[in-house]
């Protein structure tokens, strides 16, 4: 393949039996989880995670298979490493053959699209950073990157609590109501995780929250003075 958009666009051409013209509706991922490419929408996405412990056991060809809002989601894994995830309208039976399809005659091409991808995603992330700190705000952020760069710059973002705040003192310090959920959370603002991090964390506990939960959480504790985005 000349680059990785030559990949996709070949997956998406052999996915339009099920995926139809609107071409959404396709995620890839290692079996460690790590998403390298998606247009699904991060509820479809958590649902996913929540095999994430299945994924290391699944062999080429093997499938597991979703029921969201009357569509179906197919999660097969196409190589060694790597899982491919589509969500459509069409029978689990046509959904399956043509995924087996594409598994026979891209496998290993999904190794190497991962490499690449996973290979750029630290450096794309700190030139996203760099580009958002010159120009400021949140907000002013937003106006000058597109959507996808400025979702991940947020999802990069590193909070931490405001001393003399402490993840071992803030439960005492701080009048809240705290929620469980929102308790773990504090607990691990020490550990220097971004928000996609902290999320991961979080679902890995039991709990189903997408990243947009944890910083919008995190930004109404800023708010009251309890936590701040850590410098870089």
């Amino acid at each position: 393949m000349s680059d990785n958009t030559d990949f996709i666009n070949l997956i998406r051409q052999e996915l339009k039996p099920l995926v139809g013209a609107e071409q959404k509706g396709l995620a890839l991922f290692t079996k460690k989880g790590e998403i390298f490419h998606s247009d699904l929408s991060s509820e479809v996405i958590q649902k996913i995670l929540l095999f994430k412990p299945s994924f290391p056991g699944l062999t080429i060809g093997s499938n597991i298979t979703l029921a969201v809002d009357n569509e179906s989601v197919i999660v097969m894994c196409t190589s060694e490493e790597t899982l491919i995830a589509v969500r459509t309208k069409q029978s689990v039976g046509l959904a399956l053959v043509v995924l087996s399809n594409i598994t026979k005659k891209y496998g290993g091409e999904f190794d190497k699209y991962a490499q690449t991808a996973i290979a750029k995603s630290p450096e794309a992330v700190l030139e996203l950073a760099k580009k958002a700190e010159a120009v400021g705000s949140e907000q002013e952020v937003e106006g000058e990157l597109n959507k996808e760069e400025f979702e991940a710059y947020q999802k990069s973002l590193v909070y931490e609590l405001v001393p003399p705040l402490t993840p071992d003192n803030v439960l005492d310090k701080v009048y809240g109501l705290w929620k469980r959920d929102t308790r773990l959370l504090l607990r691990n603002l020490d550990q220097n995780l971004t928000i996609e991090q902290l999320q991961e964390g979080l679902n890995n506990a039991g709990f189903n929250v997408t990243w947009q939960w944890v910083l919008e959480t995190l930004h109404g504790l800023e708010a009251r003075g309890i936590t701040r985005i850590k410098s870089r």
